[in-house]
């Protein structure tokens, strides 16, 4: 009879197995459950509750994922120090940084190491999570060290095409994307797919996952239509693996939302965020801050910003901000993003001086956890430069945007449309400059005046001259920004005759 028991219990535990590999989850609940109705044993309950807790984990299904780990928690010894008590606190440690609880997850991976073995694939497993956490919080070098050691160890123990060592590679790819490293990130995040390609075929979740990082890279370089390409692709392969309610599937989606904002698609692009928002709520609850919220809020208010309605985006942006200093904290880069847009708010409503003050905190934020050459910095610098022009000093604009300029040359390239952008404003500026100029020689001007004055329109045709070929590049000549610009350029070329 006992026989029979353990048979029965084997046939439908191998069958859980299964189905949970070929990712039919609900499929492998169902059998873990009946396996666990079969068994007394204690180490076979242990097996079957971590198996399950980590489907929960899997389906986005967090509450139910916890439970399961402090059941089998529970069903430990409190002097137990074996290697199942340490898959137990990664468990742990993994639903509380789903759910942003990233004290409670650096405690609980810390317990875990402090168990298993230093040489083991669990101890580069474990490692890895924490590296998350630390690259979440912001500590990207010590998360860089961390995400190498485990992947070192991985490779010793699976070789280099292993599905664990995909992950830390996609993981170290985030970590590079994050720090402007887009050449570098993009390598990392390709051979993260082809190893898992390679393993599980087209449809598998982490497929999914990692399209959505690699698409990430093509829109930060402004390639918008391989990065569109790119999402729809990991779209269909997380909807089919996971549902279309997903928290990964509320990633992409809001990504492709920030294709659509640069193509001025508003209202497509809200669509997108409201469809994020709402994943994340129904997912951690109403009541549950996250920091996904956060960045989704921003991007929400970004769209308002645009159709300048200037109070809700305000609203909005205070709301994001919330979200993120409760879990990231108030120096986070994210926290830096949401006070630039909240002073691209106030320099939209006038408020030229409360701009600056936003900006300047927002910068200080990106040079203490980056350094002054990241693309932020650029971008953000480009912004206290227009503020001070609105303020009519000229000069000191003139010398925050060229920073700017050089920054974004050095980090994103010359053909990206945020580079076209800040080319564009440094025509304005020195048009300003000219401007200023004749209001101050209403005289007969002197040669040196005029040879002054000649160049600086010089200059503003070479940077409006580069802004259209940038924006025509990546739009067509049909965009509004390539009207603008050879608008602009009839000016400069007809100054002296307007």
């Amino acid at each position: 009879m006992i026989k029979n028991t353990q048979n029965t219990f084997d046939i439908i535990n191998l069958n859980a197995k299964i189905e949970h590999d070929d990712g039919q989850y609900d499929k492998a609940l169902e059998l873990y459950a009946r396996a666990y109705s079969n068994t007394n044993s204690t180490p076979q309950r242990i097996e079957i509750l971590l198996a399950t807790g980590h489907i929960y984990l899997k389906k986005a299904k967090y509450p139910e994922a916890k439970d399961a780990f402090i059941r089998t928690l529970d069903l430990l010894p409190d002097n137990d120090q074996s290697t199942k008590k340490a898959e137990i606190f990664n468990g742990i440690g993994l639903v509380a940084k789903k759910c942003s609880d990233y004290d409670q997850a650096i405690s609980a991976y810390n317990k875990a190491l402090e168990i298993v073995d230093t040489k083991s694939s669990l101890w580069s497993e474990i490692a890895a999570n924490l590296a998350d956490i630390l690259r979440k919080k912001g500590n990207y070098n010590e998360s860089h060290e961390l995400y190498l050691k485990a992947l070192e160890q991985l490779e010793s123990v699976h070789g280099q095409n292993h599905p664990s060592v995909a992950d830390i590679m996609n993981n170290l790819g985030i970590l590079l994307k994050k720090e402007g490293k887009y050449v570098e990130a993009l390598d990392y995040l390709k051979q993260a797919l082809r190893i898992s390609k390679h393993y599980y075929g087209d449809k598998h979740e982490s497929i999914g996952m990692y399209l959505g990082n690699i698409g990430d890279i093509y829109r930060k370089r402004g390639d918008y239509k391989t990065a569109e390409a790119t999402y729809k692709e990991a779209l269909a392969a997380l909807q089919a693996s996971l549902g279309p309610n997903h928290i990964e599937v509320a990633e992409v989606l809001n990504s492709m939302g920030l294709v659509l904002k640069k193509r001025a698609d508003y209202d497509g692009a809200e669509v997108l965020y409201k469809r994020a928002i709402k994943i994340v709520h129904d997912t951690f609850g109403h009541d549950q801050e996250h920091y996904k919220l956060g960045i989704y809020y921003n991007n929400l208010a970004d769209l308002d910003r645009k159709r300048n309605n200037f109070e809700d985006a305000l609203h909005l942006y205070q709301r994001a901000l919330t979200a993120i200093e409760k879990t990231l904290g108030p120096e986070h880069s994210e926290a830096a993003e949401i006070l630039h847009n909240i002073g691209q708010v106030q320099h939209q409503l006038g408020n030229f001086e409360q701009a600056i003050i936003h900006i300047d905190r927002a910068l200080a934020i990106i040079k203490k956890e980056f350094n002054d050459r990241h693309h932020k910095y650029g971008i953000f610098l480009n912004s206290l430069g227009l503020a001070y022009a609105m303020m009519n000093d000229y000069d000191t604009a003139y010398i925050h945007v060229k920073q700017a300029l050089q920054i974004l040359l050095t980090t994103l390239g010359v053909d990206h449309i945020e580079v076209c952008d800040v080319h564009s404003n440094l025509g304005d500026i020195c048009m300003k400059i000219v401007a200023e100029m004749d209001s101050k020689t209403n005289n007969e001007k002197t040669k040196e005046e005029s040879t002054e004055k000649q160049a600086k329109l010089d200059e503003a045709k070479k940077y409006y001259t580069e802004a259209h070929r940038i924006v025509q590049k990546t739009f067509g000549s049909e965009h509004t920004k390539a009207k603008q610009c050879l608008s602009l350029l009839f000016i400069v070329d007809n100054y002296q005759t307007l």
